[in-house]
């Protein structure tokens, strides 16, 4: 019994110390098949200012996705402070992929440039894109990005007119027609006089010099 209870005591430190394989919690849908990573979530302004400057290495799964579901310009990424060179994935609101960046230079201050606003960002080790074949169209799935497109869901739902608001105003507009009938005596009056006044309104303009040296040009660059 005591042998045994000491070999119980052996098999529980190694399970403690052994590293854990965390659980993924990001999904990628390639052609190939679904890749999965475990990444880390940049939502505040010091979290996504940070990133993943500093650090020294990151695991064959691991990353981080920025969420800029609410910065309303365009996001300029960059490597300053960044000793790991990294792959960048830039995610529309729908989960879609639509601009890779690849192999981005360690410590390199120049700008990362999506050609339009991206709502998320995803950074995962340099090389992982050519050899999961991630690209442009792929989708992403991750619960930020869930809950984004849940809320962009919601808004629109609040916003829509409901069945019986739109048939009211169909009714209202039926009636409003069956109740003003037109005058054809009134019409023809009416189309005279408008003829009346585009004939008077000509032999005014006809009278204009023609001055263009006093219009001024606004020259768009």
């Amino acid at each position: 019994m005591y042998k045994f209870f000491k070999l119980f005591l052996v098999l529980l430190v190694l399970s403690a110390c052994s590293p854990k394989e965390e659980k993924a919690n990001l999904i990628i849908s390639t052609d190939n098949g679904d890749v999965s990573y475990n990444v880390e979530e940049a939502i505040t302004v010091p979290q996504l200012e940070k990133g993943l400057m500093f650090r020294e290495s990151l695991a064959e799964n691991a990353g981080m996705i920025f969420d800029l579901s609410n910065v309303n310009n365009k996001v300029a990424m960059w490597m300053k402070d960044t000793k790991i060179p990294l792959d960048m994935i830039f995610i529309n609101g729908k989960g879609e992929i639509f601009f890779i960046f690849e192999n981005a230079v360690p410590m390199s201050e120049d700008l990362i440039i999506a050609p339009e606003p991206a709502t998320f960002v995803l950074e995962l080790n340099a090389g992982t894109v050519q050899k999961h074949n991630i690209k442009v169209g792929d989708k992403v799935k991750h619960h930020l990005i869930d809950e984004y497109m849940a809320q962009k869901n919601s808004d629109v739902e609040s916003t829509a007119p409901s069945d019986d608001v739109v048939s009211m105003t169909e009714e209202t507009t039926a009636a409003t027609s069956e109740s003003t009938p037109v005058d054809e005596d009134v019409t023809e009056n009416t189309e005279s006089a408008e003829n009346a006044d585009s004939e008077d309104a000509a032999d005014d303009l006809s009278n204009i010099p023609d001055d263009s040296s006093s219009e001024e040009a606004i020259v768009v660059e």
